[in-house]
């Protein structure tokens, strides 16, 4: 046989591989989400924005959560953490989640107002008589209730996450009474409820997103903020703002939601692992949460910070009327809430 023919002989036998190998190859990916033939699970890789910092508790708690997905579907999920606002800022990110181009979502309960407009419900001053209550609600049947909420605008709540007590900073002068806060402007989230709050006070409230607020505090655009002890630091505003008032006028949640077209496409177990997962980083963030707090208020004192703290019972009592007039339209979850013991 000449060399010619030996080597056309080896063509078509190499041929004749390559198009049984590609067979092979086209039948495993029609495995999708089942197991193939040769046993072996589809994988899936979401992503999880989140505008803090990775040093951030919250931050941390996200890589808890990704961790603990990867172990409990034993490798078949990868959740990527993105930190610094890297995949858009939290409407922007929100937006994709509804689309499904986008799997999870951390997010504060005060920006998911414009989309859902019971999280608002977060946003009504001196709601929560303390911590224990305020976890009492999250964890229960209310916190369900407002989550369920979501699935009307294509999101699946999925847990609820410390953010802390919020108070006001600024640049001017310490708030020690109501008063004080006269004719500041004050930069707070998209929330119509937050917004009315401040007008109660009788500043001026501003909407400025989060990752633009220390240059308009350095550039006098506004005058103050409000927000936990732990994003004062952590975003250092407290360059700019060196006036700190523990007044503590809301409690509003972080989140953390999934895309509800992706939440519907996972198999049950997988589902099951991602609450399993959450419900793992809740309880590691809500005591790194603590510990971190306790820690930045003593940093923030000597870096120079001025904090006071207020009788609260005074500026509740300037929002009562608003309170009051906010009932109606939660449709009795005020109540609910005020009464839960």
């Amino acid at each position: 046989m000449s060399i010619k023919k030996i080597l056309v002989i080896l063509l078509v036998i190499a041929l004749t591989i390559g198009v049984l190998a590609g067979c092979g190859i086209n039948n495993a990916g029609e495995s999708d989400n089942k197991e193939d033939k040769g046993g072996s699970a589809q994988k899936y890789t979401f992503r999880v924005s989140t505008n803090h910092p990775a040093e951030h508790p919250m931050t941390e708690a996200l890589y808890v959560f990704a961790k603990e997905v990867n172990e409990r579907t034993g490798g078949q999920v990868e959740v990527k953490v993105y930190p610094a606002a890297q995949l858009g800022e939290e409407t922007e990110v929100i937006e994709q989640a509804q689309q499904g181009i986008l799997e999870f979502v951390r997010v504060s309960a005060g920006n998911m107002s414009g989309f859902a407009p019971m999280m608002d419900i977060f946003s009504v001053p001196f709601l929560f008589r303390d911590a224990d209550h305020y976890w009492k609600v999250l964890n229960g049947s209310v916190g369900e209730e407002i989550f369920k909420d979501l699935e009307n605008k294509q999101l699946k709540g999925i847990v609820y996450y410390e953010a802390g007590a919020r108070s006001i900073y600024n640049s001017v002068r310490p708030i020690n009474k109501p008063e004080d806060l006269k004719g500041l402007k004050i930069r707070v989230m998209p929330s119509q409820v937050m917004i009315k709050t401040i007008e109660a006070f009788e500043a001026i409230p501003t909407t400025t997103t989060f990752a633009e607020v220390y240059s308009a505090l350095q550039t006098k655009v506004i005058d103050g903020a409000e927000n936990s002890p732990i994003s004062l630091l952590t975003m250092k505003h407290y360059e700019v703002a060196k006036y700190f008032s523990l007044d503590e006028h809301m409690r509003i949640p972080d989140m953390l939601i999934m895309s509800l077209k992706k939440w519907n496409e996972m198999p049950e177990e997988i589902q099951q692992a991602i609450m399993d997962a959450a419900k793992a980083s809740q309880e590691y963030q809500i005591k790194a949460w603590a510990e971190f707090e306790e820690e930045t208020i003593e940093e923030l004192k000597a870096k120079g910070v001025k904090i006071n703290t207020v009788d609260q019972a005074a500026f509740a009592k300037v929002v009562e009327p608003l309170i009051n007039e906010l009932k109606p339209q939660f449709n009795g979850l005020i109540e609910k809430i005020q009464e839960l013991k």
